[in-house]
């Protein structure tokens, strides 16, 4: 069979190879410009099409096509080039299974899996009916970069400059990690009309920092409302966070304005205005009562994204993990987003995600084991050819 042909051909070695190649080169974010030149080289080693296109100035995504004969979907497999600083200059090695290194699990080694995947198909003969695209962004870690690169994507998407029907990002776990939630950074500000004063002319009953604790409770309460609301089945309750408080200016004088920074997380069928016309629901009574004007603000969002289990993409890597792995793979949702959430929503394409695995990723010492690696790689190369269909 074909496909056992292709197992074969997959090469753990080659791909941990591949893999210390990328992770030897520093690529944090906004300086990736060297590993993007290293991975066109890799893609073009395998003898493919390489699209080059800036995001800025010597930071470029890659779009790379193994053709197809025509006939069949194309599928996608994506990641990102950049890292987050390796704060603890870890060195880059082998140590027998697993490959140490700022990169080997987020996600350089998933980049090089899509490589062995892609060079086990060609040499299997296996032909693909449908195009198989590896694409590589830049600007996915840090904030400063604004997702530049995989909004510059979604724009080439939009735009036609390159068409796919399925994407696979190949990052996280191996599983099926086919939603999550929604997301935002919000901030409650509540502003005193009279002005900072010396607290001892104003009753505590009227210092802003009572409502603040006021805004406080509210927010638990909402939180315990949504423990007992509607959970969703992968990936639990919604959330509501806080991370900064922030009053005052002297130990004696009432604030001027108070603000609670946080987070909220919410499930699939909602959308960010709605949530955000809720927090200001929540303060609004609160601001009435204490003669304060309240704001709330949402500093960034991204909406929720959910792909059906039955979607041909998702029942393909199914399939595929369950020859390779001979195991059933886990379907996963989760609170946190990633790019699946701006592919869903910028372009309208079902998005899933499939990795070699996370468990280190962003830890002080980072690494991948090189089995995964090729089994991930395997079950690319065998998604690849069920969803596209191949001769």
């Amino acid at each position: 069979m074909q496909t056992d042909d292709v197992i074969d051909q997959i090469d753990g070695p080659w791909i941990a190879q591949e893999t210390l190649r990328l992770v030897e080169v520093p690529s944090v974010t906004l300086q990736e410009q060297q590993v993007c030149r290293l991975y066109e080289q890799q893609l073009r080693d395998l003898g493919l099409e390489v699209q080059v296109r800036e995001v800025t100035p010597g930071r470029t995504n890659l779009y790379a096509c193994l053709g197809g004969t025509g006939g069949g979907p194309t599928l996608m497999l994506n990641g990102h080039l950049d890292t987050i600083p390796n704060q603890n200059q870890q060195p880059v090695r082998r140590d027998g299974d697993l490959l140490y290194g700022r990169g080997t699990t987020d996600m350089k080694g998933g980049m090089a899996a899509i490589l062995g995947a892609v060079r086990g198909l060609q040499r299997a003969g296996v032909r693909l009916r449908g195009d198989l695209l590896l694409t590589a962004v830049v600007g996915h870690e840090e904030p400063e970069a604004k997702k530049d690169g995989p909004l510059a994507m979604i724009d080439d998407l939009n735009q036609g400059r390159i068409t796919c029907d399925r994407i696979v990002i190949v990052e996280g776990p191996d599983a099926l990690w086919v939603m999550s939630m929604g997301s935002m950074v919000f901030t409650i500000t509540l502003e005193s009309e009279r002005g900072g004063t010396h607290t001892q002319y104003v009753a505590f009953r009227d210092n802003p920092l009572r409502f603040l604790g006021d805004a406080l409770s509210r927010i638990d309460a909402l939180q315990r409302e949504l423990d007992q609301g509607l959970v969703h089945p992968l990936a639990g309750p919604e959330r509501i966070d806080l991370g900064i408080v922030q009053a005052g200016d002297y130990f004696n004088r009432i604030p001027t304005t108070c603000t609670l920074t946080g987070t909220r997380r919410w499930a699939p069928g909602r959308q960010a205005e709605t949530v955000l016309a809720e927090l200001q629901s929540l303060i609004d009574p609160i601001a009435r009562d204490g003669g304060l004007r309240a704001r709330v603000s949402m500093e960034h969002q991204r909406e929720p994204f959910e792909t059906p289990p039955d979607d041909p993409l998702v029942e393909a890597v199914a399939h595929a993990h369950r020859r390779v792995t001979s195991s059933e793979a886990e379907v996963v949702g989760k609170r946190i987003v990633g790019d699946a959430n701006l592919y869903v929503h910028g372009s309208g394409i079902p998005t899933i995600y499939y990795g070699p695995s996370n468990e280190t990723a962003h830890a002080d010492i980072e690494n991948v084991s090189i089995r995964r690696l090729e089994s991930a790689a395997r079950v690319y190369a065998l998604s690849a050819m069920e969803y596209c269909g191949f001769e």
